[in-house]
């Protein structure tokens, strides 16, 4: 679910595009929908951690989020 909100996000990015010759591949897009649907995990994570009793699995979860969100944060600043 995750994966795919992602991957729409990215594409809803171009919308605000005014010409198809400015439609291109952006590594900023994918760096924002990939931040935008690590952000969504935890969140709907938090709001469904009753749905999901797998602990390891919810951990794994935040854990790869969070390390994402990392990557994408340094990778901004540097």
């Amino acid at each position: 679910m995750i994966l795919t909100s992602t991957v729409v996000m990215f594409g809803l990015m171009y919308l605000n595009t005014y010409a198809w010759e400015h439609v291109f591949f952006s590594e900023t897009r994918a760096w924002m929908a990939l931040l935008m649907g690590a952000t969504m995990a935890v969140i709907m994570l938090g709001f469904m951690s009753g749905m999901y009793r797998n602990r390891t699995a919810n951990l794994a979860i935040l854990a790869g989020a969070r390390l994402l969100a990392a990557k994408r944060m340094t990778r901004s600043s540097g």
